[in-house]
């Protein structure tokens, strides 16, 4: 069986990782992607639409199985009304037009500590579109709760930084980081099993695990 996908937030660090499996993938017939600009990336199963996040066109999410999304921006770099907007605004936007559109698997990068009573702002808006996601009456609802992830940015970010090197030395046991292509590799991996509901960190370091396993096998079985 063949999947066609629809992803948002390809420009990411994430994203991009995400999109790069979804090429590689036999099984994967078909790949749109949304972005307010123009993609340099080039794939014969790849169509990108440059859109308005604001009013997404309805149009865009027909013929799709899959909604990837893996959109998010900070406070510090977009304000707090910047930030609502992106992490949730948008990413609800994008679910809703996906579940009208017939989409049936709806995978979503969100945060650990994630919670919708929480006094933290960013935690509390993560943990409100979870709620909202698994309610929503997708046939699968995925939703990937990681730790700090450890990635190079093109942009700087202090605090980050910080975090990812004490991190990257001292939490071997990948309990509170993990590495951005654990997370690209679980939310493409799980397309083509029965996973469903929250997964926490060390759950997606071993879907991705298992999913590599399978992509190193010849017959990839």
């Amino acid at each position: 069986m063949s999947f066609r996908v629809i992803l948002a937030g390809a420009s990411g660090d994430t994203g991009r990782l995400v999109l790069d499996n979804l090429r590689r993938d036999d099984r994967i017939s078909k790949v749109t992607t949304l972005g307010r600009r123009e993609s340099k990336i080039q794939n014969d199963k790849l169509d990108h639409k440059i859109v308005d996040f604001d009013n997404l066109p309805e149009e865009a999410f027909s013929e799709h199985d899959v909604a990837i999304c893996t959109l998010g921006t900070t406070r510090g770099k977009s304000g707090k009304e910047g930030f609502i907007k992106v992490d949730k605004d948008y990413v609800l936007s994008f679910a809703e037009k996906s579940k009208a559109g017939g989409v049936k698997q709806f995978h979503m990068m969100s945060s650990q500590g994630a919670n919708a009573n929480s006094y933290f702002l960013y935690t509390q808006v993560k943990g409100e579109v979870d709620d909202k996601i698994m309610n929503m009456g997708f046939e699968r609802s995925v939703v990937y709760r990681p730790a700090v992830l450890l990635v190079k940015r093109n942009e700087t970010r202090y605090g980050e930084l910080a975090a990812q090197w004490l991190l990257g030395w001292a939490d071997r046991g990948r309990s509170m980081s993990i590495q951005i292509k654990d997370v690209a590799d679980s939310m493409v991996g799980a397309i083509f099993d029965e996973t469903s509901g929250v997964l926490d960190n060390r759950s997606i370091i071993a879907k991705a695990a298992a999913f590599r396993a399978k992509e190193a096998k010849p017959d990839g079985s």
